[in-house]
């Protein structure tokens, strides 16, 4: 019979064979965005509808030069670009400028003052989405870099798949440290833990998973459920307008852009840091609760397996069906990390690191939550917008 403190480790072998479980299944379930020359498209399909790309940039001078480029090889005629300068202090608008007297689909517009209650970037968009003249907003980030093509290839998937909202995973550029330990790890929460097919059929809110960098809205279905205004103060916009979708009953889908869609990286370590932790509390619904069960879900994912098999080497005491399972949850949680490196391009070399990557999240998380006690979570020089925390 098996005693309550001996539970622990069969609930971490089967938690490790979930993530894998729920990966192979994502495996065939979560479809590629791919380039319309890659489609097997039914020639009769007529592919349609403006497309208003949104971008809104504070400070962006190194980023935002690279993200126009990639917009501007773009075939596609049927769009425009439309960038809102955030009171920057460089040359954002500058080279905006630059770009849009090569390329007439690109126009800036001016951001208004940030009005009481507001989060700047959600702000912005708000502001982009009132200017667009499209049928179909598609917000990306001023760090977010479009494959040629990619904007044609979303628009048949969207009109094909009927949804409301298209989403998709970037590929994540890792430069620095901790941008190599943390992408793996939330990709891993994504790929190995939100079953897709289940997600995209049944109507729970939180069984998804949304990205800023890539969100393709139909415009009528944006406005249906609020647009950005009705997430004003949600530092996590993205998920959250994903979870409305969901709940006003429009269709959700969410997709792998990582051949299509890339994010450019940080600007080093503490940059990394500050920008993923920025959201990872927010995540979490401001839940200690829920920070407490993640932390130590995740740490005996981790460790434990690792610490049982550390003890049973220097003692003779330890029973051997603990040895196997440890054995057990190591294999499966370096697989499922190995599944989630080859189908994201990460460096196969952080399967090993995975115990790593687990600390620095758990510690990301709460630095996450200590930045929103003491009100000095910030990004772009404004202070975000707190919320209470809850039990």
């Amino acid at each position: 019979m098996i005693e309550l403190h001996e539970i622990h480790h069969y609930v971490v072998v089967v938690m490790a064979a979930m993530s894998v479980m729920i990966a192979l299944s994502n495996k065939r379930f979560l479809d590629r965005l791919k380039l319309t020359n890659d489609l097997e498209r039914n020639e009769k399909e007529i592919l349609e509808g403006f497309v208003s790309i949104l971008v809104p940039a504070r400070d962006e001078e190194d980023r935002i030069g690279q993200c126009l480029e990639s917009l501007m090889s773009d075939p596609y005629q049927n769009l425009e670009v439309v960038v809102l300068d955030d009171n920057s202090t460089d040359r954002t608008a500058e080279i905006v400028h630059r770009c849009a007297s090569i390329d007439n689909r690109i126009r800036l517009i001016e951001g208004d003052e940030l009005p009481p209650g507001w989060i700047g970037k959600h702000w912005a968009s708000h502001q982009l989405s009132e200017a667009a003249v499209g049928e179909y907003l598609l917000f990306i980030d001023a760090d977010t870099i479009l494959a040629q093509g990619t904007v044609k290839s979303s628009l048949y998937e969207v009109q094909v798949r009927n949804a409301d909202l298209l989403t998709a995973i970037p590929k994540r550029s890792a430069e620095c440290t901790a941008e190599r330990l943390m992408f793996p790890f939330i990709d891993w929460a994504v790929y190995c833990w939100l079953p897709i097919r289940a997600a995209h059929r049944v109507k729970n809110a939180y069984l998804s998973a949304t990205f800023g960098q890539f969100m393709l809205f139909n415009k009528q279905s944006y406005k249906a459920i609020g647009g950005h205004e009705a997430v004003r103060d949600n530092i996590i916009d993205d998920f959250e307008l994903g979870r409305m979708t969901k709940r006003s009953g429009l269709k959700w889908v969410l997709m792998d852009g990582s051949e299509v869609v890339e994010t450019l990286p940080y600007g080093g370590d503490l940059d990394a840091l500050r920008g993923v932790s920025r959201s990872v509390f927010p995540a979490l619904n401001y839940h200690l609760s829920i920070l407490a069960v993640f932390s130590v879900v995740i740490l005996a994912l981790g460790f434990l397996p690792l610490l049982t098999l550390a003890e049973a080497a220097v003692s003779d005491q330890s029973e051997r069906v603990f040895m196997f399972t440890s054995l057990a949850s190591i294999l499966l949680m370096g697989f499922s990390w190995f599944l989630v490196c080859r189908r994201f391009n990460h460096n196969i070399l952080m399967v090993p690191l995975f115990p790593i990557s687990i600390v620095v999240m758990v510690v990301v998380a709460y630095y996450s939550m200590f930045a929103n006690a003491f009100k000095f979570a910030s990004w772009k020089d404004r202070e975000t917008v707190g919320r209470r925390f809850r039990l």
